[in-house]
Formats: structure tokens, C-alpha cells, sequence
């Protein structure tokens, strides 16, 4: 149950090192290399035209060919691409085509090839772009011959000729930007056999497994993780995690047994068809993309064993291919009988990183869900449809003949027609599939791959007790099984209003499906994380989950990834491979979260170390912008994605100026980096911020602000700038309640239809409820319909999207966090608990609800001080409140301030509390 795909060499690495042991050991699989690296990437040079290189090349269709002599051919293989589009022509005949470069089209080629000679051509698309004379293009393409003979590779090269030019050699395969790593796939499963006199009490060993693993002790797989080793900078940092196997073990004969498969720690491109996200993906591995290290109590050594394990495909997107014929019978178990095929494993060094504890909850299965109704597809095979989108692996029960392959592809979208569709993929596949041992029913679930979806279309196989004339193998059951890093939920919210219920049903599960080994931004097109929603959700999932060692790991993640001249990327760890300065990769707002995530994560929880292991990646993030200014003003990339009401395709800020969310968060980083730097006493270094948080508001007001109409530069919406401006501090205080007052009438006019997107919701929501103006945030919040969490909801969807209007084809996901930012609303003014301004740790809590049309509320949240209980019911009298506060913790309510015990009083409707409610610095 492990699978890998493609490499130079796949080197699997065991270390186990015992406790008497000195010398650790790393155990890795030779893989012959991939007849594809031998190909280049070639374009044509049109006379007198310019050198073509990876940045651009001419536009236009080429015919490239070359001619090779055969003798008898047993077998060809043809794999190629190219960048646009291709068609590969054998001997006159079409053999294949390619429409995506970030694909490897692969066809058999063994009826075209003849003895004697034989010509093979391409005929290469790469099409003009507007405003540019050149664009990137290439073919790369190896055709594989087997016969008796001997075997013979014809791979693309500057020896091709065109008849439009000269016939360029680019550079090798697996170069930038296309970034293809080619590995024709080992997953191989390790064993070792050992005696036990007595068993321990404690027998630990601590284990890396790269890129994922299972471990078993004599049959039984080891500990409760759905997959092990969690995504890191594996460059900079690897995590280790510690096992206890004394409950496995018994008196006399042992065996421990490991299988891997593939995750970040080396992405390469899958075969045709399947799904591999189109930007170039990491290759920390340096040649050895499978390793696995262990110590402790048993050792890794020479005696150790290796063979070829049953998963024959692993991805971290395609997906995942089991063959169960390849399972040999006992090899869990002591006793079994070592075949030829069992191998003397190769002795590797270990990886550069440093190996640290993990520290944060694994990643696990949490819910199981079944089917509520399963139907034909009118493609063929079957539709299970599940209650809930959500990040999940797939478990099954099949019965059927040997040999028999069961295709499974789980998906968020259904097609009105009934038919399952990846629509997100871009036209390819991420896949499970099984093939049958022919053993009775076989019980199976993903080992390392799991994807985002609802629904699960089904070929090859017929549900349990449907008319099967084909004799197919019969899926006795199919489940999904949701999965996530189990960081412990800290709340319970319920109100006596159904949509704000549904609403934060829908964002939770949004929230949950992407607590990956990351923060994801979702769960099956890119799984990376994107880390904007860290910071500008960090309450939110706060507010839900005790997110306490996940923010750690974070902040880790943040300061690894960090660029020596302190930028923080779009993404961390760094797994998409953009240039530094392309507008996907930097943008201030999304690498602010190396700043405001610690800072924010050191306010919820008290915790200094937030402050103290990361004030170095603050520093250097903050200078680093500020260097970046001119005239006091940071450069814009992307601004408030996504935001709405424009009528344009979603993507980058239509209505805010991105040069002003971006100095606007630089505001709100150099304020939360002085405040940090006071609370670690560092008093110079904060008087440096806080001189660049009063030059920063300077240059802010002057670029952006128009007094007058007390309203910041807008392209047909004021919503975000207004706002972020109002939530950084830096609109002249006696101008605040005009600016305000703008971004309320424009809600008005709209409907109260929210414009703000990815980056300014937030910040919509704090500048209306901390100015008292939550009866505002309660219109926008029950609207039903398009643009509104109550329109998606209607549409039928149990995740929050990545768009307001829900849009379910093309590249949008169906299951994005990055909307949800009013879950801190729901809980801190619907059911109102928030913390008091300036408190730390949840020392001073407000208790203030809002109730807008909502007649009741309660719910309870665990906090640092303990767990705290709170209801409201509206009565004639105004409002009944009970509350049980936990030691620690002053609970301010109507002017008063309550310690521990449990408390139940009625206050007036409108009331104060004995705190500054209105409080727009960061928190």
C-alpha cells in the first residue's frame, strides 16, 4: 500500500539505529534511469530570427523530424510533449497528440515502427501572445525500442532537422520552466526480521519517511495516521515522528516492514491523463526521492531487505494505483521466505536538513461518510454521491476476478446529467485505481494520496446487488473517510437562526478540508500553502480549533521558506517554483502573514515563543518591504483577489488599487512588529517600527486618500481600501465616522452586497463591527442570494468555495477557506465573546452580543484560561445571559467585570461593557 512515481533513482532510505549502535545508517533502491532524461528540449531558429531559450522562442506551427533505422521491434514506446500543442506523426501515420505541456502524452508505438528505416515527425504549435514577440516553446519526445537485437532510444535533439530554420537544442529535460522530473516509478517495501527475548516496556523507534510511510510489526500497521510524514522546506527542515512499538511485539520472532510512497518532497510528472499541477514542482530529493529513516530500537543495516511493493503509482496529485497481485502473501509477517526479488538495500548519506520532533497532531481520518445514493452514469459506471464535500481517502470492499482493475475518481462536481467530472483539473485525472488479487472480497484504502470531493464516479465495477452481465468485480461498499490534521475542535456555536448555522457549517468544513500538513487552499487542484488565509483567518480557525502547534509549524514553514533578502513568498514551504518577482510568487499581503500570523497566534494564545522564535523573519520581512517602497508606497501584485461585483473574471483586485492593500498591510506589519518588539523589550527596535508604521500613514494618505470624499482611491468600490485603511490606523481620527459612514451608504445602495474579496473581507467585517455597526454586517450576512454565503448555500454546496458566486466550472475550487473570514464574526459578535482590547491569552474576555433578528445563542470555547459557557435568549426584559467563566479569566459584561464561577443575569437590551470596544490596530 505505498506507490511512487518516476526517477534517475528512487532511494528509498531506512535508518534505524539501535540503541547500541554508532553509526546510522540510510538505505536506498538503485532505479534504472528514465529513457526520457536523455531527451532535450529543442525549437527551431527561423533564419535570421533570434536564438530560442526557456524565457521565449518563435511562434508559429514547425514541422521537426528526424529518420532512425530498426531492426525487429518487440516493443516502442512513444512519450512526448510540448509546449503548446503537438502532433507526432510515425511513417505518415498520427500516433499521438499533445495539448497541455504540463502533460506526458505516452502511446505504444509498436505497430507504426518497421525494420529498415523509419521517420518520426512533429508538427509543434506555439502561438503568438499578445504584446510579446516570443513565447516559450519546446518539444521534448522519446521513442523507446525494444527488441532482440537489443534496445535503442530516439530522443529530440539538435541533430532534428526543420525546414523553417535551424534546430536549437534548449537544454535537458526536467530544466525551468517546464520542470518535468521523469522516474518510471518504484515504491519500494522494506523488511527486516528480528528476535525479541522478553518483551519491553517501551521499545520507541523515531522515523522519517520521505516523501510518505506506513510502518508494520508483524502485520499490524503502526499508529493512527492516514499518512505519515508531513510536508516541510525539506531543504531546510525534516520532521521526525516517534513510535512505541512494544504493544506489537511479541517473545521470539519479529518483523518490521515499511512501505513509502511520494508526497512534495520530490513531485514528478505522471503519465498521460493524469493530473499534475501545471507549474514547476520541487525536487528536494537530489536524485533519491524516497527515503526513510529510523531509530531506536531496531536498526537499519546490510541485512535489511527491498523489493518492488504492490502501489505502482504514487502522486501527490495524479493520485494513487494498487495492484494487489503484487502483495506477496506473509511478507508482514516473521517466517516469510525471502525470494530472489528481495534485495540487498544501497547505503546512502543522510539529508542536509535538520530532522526535528513533529510537534503538532497528525494527520488522520476523523469521519466516515456513507453513500446516500448511488447511480449510473450515463458515460458508464457508477455515481456515489456523499453528503459532504470534504478533504478525504477513499475506502472500499471489492470482490472480483483476478486481474480486474477498479477505476475510482472522486471529484466536488456533478454533472446535471449525472455523470462525475474533475472540472478543476484542467481535462486530466486524479485517480485511485485497484487491481484484484482474485481473493475473495479485498479491503482497501488510500495509503498516500487523498483529494478533495463529494462525489466518487466508479468504472469497472457494479454496486452490490445491481445487474452485473459483464461479470465485473462488485463493490460491496465504498466510503469516504474525511482526513485532516486533528488539531482538537475548541468550540461549539448555535443560534436560533438557520442560515448563520448553515453558514458556519459551510465554512467549517472549508476550514477543516484545508488543515492539511498546511494550510492548504484546498484539497485536491494545488494543496499548497497559500498564505494569505494564515494570517487574515488566523482568528477564525482559532476560534474553532486549537490551532496552537499548527500556527508553530506554520511560523516554522515561514522561516524556512524566507529568501535571504527577507521576502516571504506567496507560498510556504516554497513548493511553487515561480520566480521571485513573478505576481503569483510576491505579493505583500500574502507574505505579511510572516508577521501578523505570529503576532496574532502570540495574542490568542499568550505564548511568547511566537514572538521570540520568529521577531528575526519579522524584521527581515518588514525591512525588506520597506526597501521595496517608492515614495513610501509598496509595490502591488495581486491586491484583493477575488474580488466581487465587477462583472471581470475573478483574479486579481478590480476595485482597489494594489499598491494601496499592499501599503496598507506594510502599516499594519510595521504596528504589530513594534508592538512585538515592546512585549520582548527590545524598546529601540520598536521606535523604528513605529517611525516606519507614522512614514508609511504619510505616504498612504497622500497617494490614496481623498478628504473631501473622505474616501480612498476605488475603482467602483470603496469597500476595501476604506476599510483596510480604517483597520490599520491610518485614517485621521477625526475623519474615521465620515469614512465609515461611505462604506456603509455604498452597502446600502448595493443591496448590502459585499464587494471585498481574499484580502479586504476581513477587514470589511472588523471596521463595521468594532465601530459598533454589526446591524450593518447582519444584513449583508442573511442575504440569499447571488454573491452571499446564503446564494451559495441555496446552490446546494457543504463547502465554502473559492468564489462568492460559487462557480463550479474551469479552474475554481469548491472548497476554499479563503471567503470565511466571518466565522470571527459569527462567534465574536453574534454569540459575542472576543477578547478585550490590549489582553493576551484570553485574560480579559468581552461578553457583548449582537443579536440583530437572532432571538437566542450559545455555545462554549476553549480558551488558554479554560473553557468558557456562554447563552443569550432575547426576553421583554432584554437580554438573558448566562456564563460560567474558568479560572484566569475576567469576563466583562454590562460594565462589570466577573471572575470564575457560573453566573445567569439579564441586562438591557443595548448595553456597554466596562472596556474600549472600538479598537481598529491588529489583533
Amino acid at each position: 500500500m505505498v506507490r511512487v512515481a518516476f526517477a534517475r533513482m528512487a532511494a528509498l532510505a531506512v535508518l534505524m539505529l539501535s540503541a547500541m549502535a554508532q553509526a546510522q545508517k540510510w538505505l536506498s533502491v538503485p532505479v534504472p534511469e528514465d529513457p526520457m532524461a536523455q531527451a532535450q528540449w529543442i525549437w527551431v531558429r527561423p533564419a535570421g530570427g533570434p536564438v530560442p531559450s526557456a524565457s521565449g522562442g518563435a511562434t508559429g506551427t514547425f514541422v521537426f523530424g528526424t529518420t532512425f533505422d530498426a531492426g525487429r521491434v518487440t516493443r516502442a514506446r512513444l512519450r512526448f510533449t510540448a509546449d503548446n500543442e503537438a502532433v507526432v506523426r510515425l511513417n505518415g501515420r498520427e500516433v499521438g497528440k499533445s495539448t497541455e505541456w504540463s502533460q506526458i502524452t505516452e502511446t505504444d508505438a509498436t505497430a507504426l515502427v518497421h525494420a529498415g528505416l523509419n521517420r518520426i515527425e512533429a508538427s509543434v504549435t506555439n502561438p503568438s501572445v499578445a504584446g510579446a514577440t516570443m513565447n516559450p516553446g519546446g518539444l521534448l519526445l522519446a521513442l523507446e525500442l525494444e527488441g532482440p537485437d537489443g534496445n535503442r532510444v530516439v530522443v529530440s535533439n539538435a541533430s532534428w532537422a526543420c525546414a523553417k530554420g535551424e534546430v536549437v537544442a534548449i537544454g535537458p529535460a526536467g530544466m525551468a520552466p517546464w520542470g518535468h522530473a521523469f522516474r518510471d516509478g518504484i515504491s519500494p517495501v522494506f523488511r527486516k526480521e528480528f528476535t525479541v527475548g522478553k518483551v519491553p516496556q517501551r521499545a520507541e523507534v523515531e522515523i522519517v519517511g520521505l516523501g510518505h510511510y506506513h510502518v508494520f510489526v508483524n502485520g499490524k500497521r503502526v499508529g493512527d495516521a492516514a499518512i505519515n510524514q508531513p510536508w516541510t522546506q525539506f531543504d531546510r527542515t525534516i520532521t521526525s515522528k516517534t513510535f512505541d512499538l512494544a504493544h506489537y511485539l511479541v517473545a521470539g520472532k519479529n518483523c518490521i516492514a515499511v512501505m513509502l510512497g511520494n508526497g512534495f518532497f520530490s513531485v514528478a510528472r505522471p503519465p498521460a491523463r493524469r493530473y499534475a499541477k501545471g507549474d514547476a514542482m520541487p525536487d528536494y530529493a537530489e536524485g533519491h526521492p524516497i527515503r526513510l529513516w529510523i531509530k531506536g530500537f531496531v536498526a537499519t543495516d546490510e541485512t535489511w531487505r527491498w523489493s518492488k511493493g504492490p502501489v505502482t503509482l504514487s502522486h501527490v496529485f495524479a493520485g494513487e494505483d494498487f495492484d494487489a497481485r503484487l502483495v506477496e502473501r506473509g511478507w508482514l509477517l516473521p517466517g516469510f521466505q525471502e525470494g530472489a526479488n528481495w534485495q540487498e538495500p544501497t547505503i546512502l548519506p543522510g539529508p542536509k536538513a535538520r530532522i526535528v520532533p513533529q510537534d503538532w497532531p497528525d494527520f488522520e481520518p476523523v469521519e466516515t461518510f456513507q453513500p446516500v445514493r448511488i447511480a449510473p452514469q450515463p458515460k458508464g459506471g457508477w455515481a456515489y454521491i456523499f453528503p459532504q464535500n470534504c478533504s478525504a481517502i477513499l475506502r472500499f470492499v471489492v470482490e472480483g476476478p483476478r486481474g480486474a482493475t477498479v477505476r475510482f475518481q472522486m471529484s466536488e462536481v456533478i454533472q446535471p446529467n449525472g455523470d462525475v467530472e474533475q472540472l478543476n483539473l484542467w481535462n486530466a485525472d486524479a485517480l485511485t485505481t485497484y487491481t484484484l488479487a482474485g481473493s475473495g472480497p479485498e479491503t482497501f484504502e488510500n495509503l498516500f494520496f487523498y483529494h478533495g470531493g463529494q462525489f466518487v464516479g466508479v468504472q469497472g465495477a457494479v454496486p452490490v446487488g445491481q445487474p452485473n452481465p459483464q461479470g465485473l468485480p462488485v463493490l460491496h461498499r465504498l466510503e469516504l473517510v474525511h482526513v485532516r490534521t486533528n488539531n482538537p475542535v475548541a468550540s461549539h456555536l448555535l443560534s436560533s437562526k438557520p442560515l448563520y448555522n448553515r453558514t458556519v457549517n459551510l465554512i467549517d468544513w472549508a476550514m477543516r478540508s484545508n488543515m492539511g500538513f498546511v494550510l492548504t487552499d484546498c484539497p485536491h487542484r494545488e494543496k499548497l500553502g497559500w498564505l494569505e488565509c494564515a494570517h487574515l483567518l488566523a482568528d477564525s480557525f482559532a476560534y474553532r480549533y486549537d490551532c496552537r502547534d499548527w500556527f508553530r509549524k506554520i511560523c516554522r514553514d515561514m522561516r524556512d521558506a524566507q529568501l535571504a533578502s527577507g521576502r516571504v513568498l506567496t507560498v510556504a514551504p516554497r513548493y511553487l517554483m515561480r520566480p521571485d518577482d513573478d505576481m503569483y510568487a510576491w505579493t505583500v499581503e500574502w507574505g505579511a502573514a510572516s508577521v501578523l500570523l505570529p503576532w496574532k497566534a502570540y495574542r490568542w494564545y499568550g505564548d511568547t515563543r511566537f514572538l521570540s522564535e520568529n521577531i528575526a523573519m519579522m524584521e527581515r520581512f518588514v525591512d525588506h518591504v520597506a526597501s521595496q517602497t517608492k515614495d513610501g508606497i509598496a509595490p502591488g501584485s495581486l491586491g484583493d483577489w477575488y474580488d466581487y461585483g465587477h462583472g471581470q473574471p475573478p483574479g486579481p483586485s478590480r476595485y482597489t488599487d494594489t499598491r494601496l492593500t499592499s501599503t496598507a498591510m506594510l502599516a499594519m506589519c510595521a504596528d504589530a512588529l513594534a508592538q512585538a518588539e515592546r512585549v520582548l523589550d527590545r524598546k529601540d527596535r520598536a521606535a523604528r517600527y513605529e517611525a516606519l508604521f507614522q512614514a508609511t500613514q504619510t505616504a498612504f494618505l497622500r497617494e490614496f486618500y481623498d478628504p473631501v470624499a473622505k474616501a480612498f482611491k476605488n475603482s467602483g468600490s470603496v469597500q476595501t481600501g476604506s476599510a483596510m485603511a480604517l483597520c490599520a490606523g491610518l485614517v485621521p481620527e477625526t475623519d474615521r465616522a465620515a469614512v465609515l459612514e461611505v462604506i456603509v451608504k455604498e452597502l446600502e445602495s448595493r443591496g448590502y452586497q459585499q464587494t471585498s474579496g481574499d484580502v479586504g473581507h476581513l477587514f470589511l467585517i472588523r471596521a463595521l463591527a468594532e465601530a459598533g455597526r454589526s446591524d450593518v454586517l447582519h444584513k449583508v450576512y442573511s442575504r440569499e442570494g447571488l454573491g452571499s454565503y446564503g446564494g451559495i448555500l441555496a446552490k446546494g454546496l457543504t463547502a465554502m468555495p473559492e468564489t462568492w458566486d460559487a462557480i463550479t466550472t474551469g479552474s475554481n475550487s469548491l472548497n476554499h477557506c479563503m471567503l470565511g473570514h466571518a466565522m470571527e464574526w459569527f462567534y465574536g459578535y453574534v454569540l459575542g465573546l472576543r477578547q478585550a482590547p490590549g489582553s493576551v491569552g484570553w485574560r480579559d474576555t468581552v461578553f457583548e452580543p449582537v443579536p440583530g433578528e437572532t432571538e437566542h445563542a450559545s455555545g462554549w470555547l476553549q480558551t488558554p484560561q479554560g473553557k468558557l459557557v456562554v447563552s443569550w435568549k432575547r426576553s421583554d426584559e432584554g437580554l438573558r445571559l448566562t456564563f460560567e467563566v474558568p479560572q484566569g479569566m475576567r469576563l466583562h459584561v454590562a460594565g462589570k467585570a466577573y471572575g470564575a464561577g457560573a453566573y445567569d443575569l439579564i441586562v438591557p437590551q443595548r448595553f456597554s461593557i466596562g472596556v474600549n470596544a472600538t479598537s481598529f490596530g491588529p489583533s
